[in-house]
This record gives C-alpha cells, structure tokens and sequence, in this order.
C-alpha cells in the first residue's frame, strides 16, 4: 500500500487537534493503508511563539497568517509589505507590523525545518488539509516539498478546496497533484488504494486531476448519509505533539466531536448571509448510542491529557438530542464541559438541560437585536427571542458567543435605533462577541443572489491582493470572501457610529439584573447605568405579572394565567398600564404587543413548579 502522510499547517488552531485528519488517519488504518499526521501549526507557534501565533488566530480578517507565507511563495510577484502594512482599509498598527515582521523572519526556516526534519522518503502520498487560512502555508510547504522530492504525490482538500476554488486551486499550481472536493472520507482512501493497484482514478467522483495538462474535476463528491458509518478520529499525533512541545503549560487542549453535518434549518430556509456546507447542506446526524460511545472513547483514549472540554463542531445542534443525548451525558456525570451551536429559539427547559449536561459555552446565531433585520437575513427568529435566549443563558450559567451584523439591502435607520437602544439596556447580558458589517462569503444565499438582493460589483475581497499574483477572473473562483457595494445606498440615520461605541462599553461591563424572591415579595436588583432604581419591591399581581413575562408574553396570555391562576379579572388596559411601567423602567422590553421581563431569575417561580408537576404526572 501507498504510505500517507497527512499535513495540519498553520495557522490553524493549536488548541485543538483536526477532526478531518483524525478520521482520515484511522479511515486509512483501517483499510490498510500507513498513516502519519505532522502538526506543523504547533511546530510554527513554537518558533513565533504562543503569544504571537494565537495574536494572529484574532486577526483573521486581515489574512496576515496567509500574507505571511504570500512572499515565499511568490516572492516578488505580489506587493511588498509596506504597501499592505499600509492599506488605509487594513490599518495594520505599528506596534503590530513589528510584530508580523519578527513572525515572519520564522518563515523560510520553518519550511527549510520542515524538509530537512521530516522523512519524506518514508511516505507516497502528502496530503494537504485547507481551512480557514491554511491555504499559503499549506501551498509554501507544498512547492517545495515537489521540488526536494518530485515523485511525491502531492493531494489537497479541505473547505478551501469547495467545488470551483478547488478545480481552480488546481489550474493555478501545477505541484498539486490531485484535488479532493467536497466530503473526502471515500474519496482520498479510495484514491490511495487505486495509486497502489494502479487503477484508474477518472471515474472518481469529487476529484480535480490532471490530464494532457488540463484539470479535469470529475463533480460533486457523494455525501456521508449515515454518519454512524464514520470511525472514531483517532488524535494521538496531535496530543503526543503538543505534550512534548514547548509551548506554555497553560495551552489546555480540548477535543473536538462531530455529531453531524449540514444544518436542518438551512435546508429549509438558509441564512442569508451564510457560505457554511457549500453543496452539503443536507442535514445528517449520528444516533444517540454512538454519540455516546464516541465520547466515553475519545474520553478514555486522551485521559491522561486531562481533557476537560469538548467542543462539537456541528452547524446546529439537532433538536432530537435535547430527548436522548443530552440527558444521557447528564446521567454519566463525566465533569466535561462541552460546547456547541444551537438555533436561537431554544425554550428554557432545554437550555437547563444544556447546562445538566455540561453545556459551558454555545454559539447561537443571534446576529442581531432588530427583528426587521433579521427578517432580512431569514433567520426565523425575533429581536425578543434571542434577548430570551441571551437571559435564560446568563441564569444556567451558559456563556453565548453572538454577533452583531449589519448592511443588508432595506435596512431603515429604526433598526439601528433599536438596537442601539438595547444594547443600553442589556448591559447585563452577554455582549456580543462581534459587531460590524455583512460579509459576503462564496455559496451565501447573498452571493448567488447578489443583483436581486440589492448588492452590485461583486469582487474578490481587496485583501487578495497582497496574497496571491492573480487576475481578478482567477481570484474571483478560487477565494471565498469578497467585496461589494449596494444598488441603494444603505442608511443608518447616523447611528452606526453610537451603536459601535456602546458595544465596545458593553464588552467592558460587569452590570447585573436579577430577582430574587423573599418570602411574598420579589426583590428586583439593578446595577445597570439605565436603572431607575437600585432596588425595586414587587408585591401581588405585579410580581405575577413581571414573573409569567419571564418568557414572551402577550397581554391576552397575561390576562388569561390571572384569571385561570389567580382569580384576578384586570383588564387588558390595566395590564398594560403595569406592563409599560416596567418597559419605562428598563426592566422589560417590548415589541408590537409582546412583553419581556429582563431580571435573571434566581429561583423558580410557582407557574413552572406546577406546570413542572402537571407535566410530571402524565
């Protein structure tokens, strides 16, 4: 059998192993087939050092990972760094183009390292994965890997290897060999075992080759549909490495799981805005007993790496699991703390069973606090469902990392106010972990749709340019962001500006609301600089009413559980006196005739210990 050598490269992250090269290594094991992988991202953070290669994990939208490898590739096929350092849309600080530079020195010796350190005569096949900004380190290394040794059979996949920026990766790099396009798990253990028997490879679908010259790409690769099918990764390079490298004692890895892919929201009804899945965005998902197997595995397998967290890197999480896997982990008690994506519109009973299971950290796909916004990008959600989400978070203990985006097509000045006028208020949540334009990614609804959607010019990203020596018709299918302008120019009123300023204080803020109940009182605590009062008392109906809004009420809703629980007939005007006094005092939002109470709760109220036992009894 041909002997494999997988490649991880810069700059991706050290704190975590590749979960693609971990399935390839134990796929390939299986068959028979010798495998390595090389962590050559660890080797590249030793050299520049943690503090620097982590800096340049956080700058990813100015692609200095990549414009860093860029000169040992091209050389002086594309501009020096002066120019980039000095892009009036870059803004690249003094303090950090010292920074960049001194990386960059590390450059030339780390592949010089690479060849001279790895034993390429052992190995037939190096496969490249590509994620992210993997792409000029990966192709750096590659070039002179065939130029040192020829025969070696240079394949690359990975996300920024998708359908036509792999055929056109192909055409542009003539030391690649063969290109692996879309969901490779059959593809390249296919491809290894016809370069053994010498079959041929023109029928393989998902495959870019070379033929008299010409790349060939033989369509879309077939999708993984039964994601039980898959065998565990098998991650042992990845934490031998990083236990005898040099890095600081406090780089704690974590292991990475996979519990299915595609997003079933988006096969419905995709998000404007995103480029994730390419052509996969069929959902698939792997059955409760083998996510469960699958963790007690990787568990007992790195146990003696003190593994104490566990990121899953699916989409979206399947709401089936919320009735089987989650509460199977709760049981196992297996002090792991993990973290996942969900959808925004998750009810209260399943975050607390997020949190039982060990649920730290999510992503939730909020996006925005302006529900005319997000009706734009087509999330399905509301302004006050992910202020919910973001409160019922904060009382299980569950940090969200969310963005804030703007800049779609029919945005009014009203939206900005909104959420300008939210993010004073929330300060007691948390902030988002981003906030500033729309970006246009590669297979986005916006992307395909551009012109009837409001967007015109679309282009390569400008950053391109200091990254590849390509024409603008090259660049245009082998990258995944791009730049744009609007048919209409968009307008904010003016409140752009404000809003970004008061993100950045939010981010900076340590501010609490929250109530507590002392006996028939509830006690209202407030540290926000909008609060009316450090203190407020509420007693009777209006403590009722500002509990049963701990979710998103309506009047009628409200009226009907005092009558039905309490015996109280208010009427709706009287309702809503009490309910726009609390708006009034930033204690509740409101929008069209919906109502949120915004204190975190510290206990549970008498509604749900009964709605609790009524559901209990059955």
């Amino acid at each position: 059998m041909k002997r494999v050598l997988l490649m991880n490269m810069p700059f991706a992250e050290v704190v975590y192993p590749s979960l693609a090269l971990g399935l390839f290594k134990t796929r390939l094991q299986n068959e028979g087939i010798p495998c390595n992988v090389e962590y050559l991202n660890i080797l590249f953070a030793e050299m520049v050092g943690w503090e620097n290669y982590s800096t340049i994990g956080q700058m990813t939208a100015l692609f200095a990972g990549e414009q860093m490898f860029a000169h040992a590739l091209f050389g002086d096929y594309i501009p020096d760094d002066t120019q980039y350092y000095t892009d009036v849309v870059l803004k690249v600080s003094l303090d950090m183009q010292y920074r960049l530079q001194q990386m960059k020195t590390q450059v030339i010796p780390f592949l010089q390292y690479c060849l001279e350190r790895i034993p390429w005569y052992s190995y037939d096949v190096i496969g490249f994965t590509s994620l992210f900004e993997q792409n000029l380190p990966s192709l750096a290394l590659a070039y002179q890997v065939k130029c040192h040794f020829p025969n070696k059979i240079i394949v690359f996949g990975g996300a920024n290897c998708e359908d036509i920026m792999g055929l056109t990766m192909h055409r542009c790099f003539p030391f690649i060999d063969y290109v692996c396009s879309g969901e490779a798990d059959d593809t390249f253990p296919e491809l290894v075992k016809r370069f053994t028997y010498g079959h041929p490879i023109h029928d393989l679908p998902g495959l870019v080759y070379r033929y008299k010259g010409e790349s060939i790409y033989t369509g879309d690769a077939p999708k993984i549909h039964d994601l039980d099918s898959l065998p565990f990764p098998n991650y042992d390079e990845y934490y031998q490495r990083l236990r005898n490298s040099s890095l600081p004692l406090g780089v704690n890895p974590y292991l990475l799981l996979e519990t299915s892919r595609g997003c079933w929201w988006g096969e419905k009804r995709k998000c404007t805005f995103c480029g994730l899945n390419g052509k996969n965005i069929k959902f698939r998902s792997k059955s409760a007993p083998r996510i469960i197997d699958e963790i007690l595995h990787l568990i007992q397998r790195y146990r003696q790496y003190n593994i104490n967290f566990i990121q899953v890197v699916d989409n979206v999480l399947n709401p089936r699991y919320f009735d089987d896997v989650l509460p199977e982990i709760a049981n196992m008690n297996l002090d792991v703390r993990f973290f996942l994506e969900v959808r925004p519109t998750l009810q209260k009973h399943q975050i607390k069973i997020l949190s039982d299971a060990g649920v730290t950290h999510i992503q939730a796909g909020i996006e925005n606090l302006s529900t005319h916004i997000l009706k734009l990008m087509r999330k399905g959600t509301s302004s006050l469902q992910n202020i919910q989400l973001l409160k019922w978070c904060k009382q299980y203990g569950i940090l969200v990392d969310w963005n804030m985006i703007f800049g779609f097509p029919d945005e009014v000045p009203e939206d900005y106010a909104r959420c300008l006028e939210l993010a004073n208020i929330l300060t007691h949540l948390n902030p988002p972990t981003v906030s500033g334009p729309l970006r246009m990614d590669r297979f986005s609804h916006n992307f395909d749709n551009a012109d009837v959607l409001g967007f015109i010019n679309l282009r390569p990203l400008r950053n391109y340019k200091y990254l590849y020596p390509f024409d603008e018709d090259t660049l245009r299918d082998l990258v995944y962001y791009f730049d744009y302008d609007y048919q209409e120019k968009n307008n904010n009123g003016g409140f752009y500006f404000p809003l970004t300023k008061q993100v950045c204080d939010w981010k900076s803020r340590q501010d609490q609301l929250y109530s507590q109940s002392v006996n028939d009182q509830l006690m209202v605590y407030d540290s926000r600089p909008v609060a009316a009062s450090t203190q407020i008392v509420l007693n009777g109906i209006r403590r009722y009413i500002y509990e049963y809004c701990d979710r998103i009420r309506s009047i009628k809703q409200i009226k009907r559980l005092l009558k039905e629980s309490h015996r109280v007939n208010l009427s709706e005007h009287q309702i809503e006196m009490i309910l726009d006094e609390y708006v009034g005092k930033k204690l509740m939002v409101k929008e069209n005739n919906l109502y949120l109470s915004l204190a975190i709760m510290t206990y549970t109220p008498e509604f749900e210990i009964r709605k609790t036992k009524t559901a209990t009894s059955f």
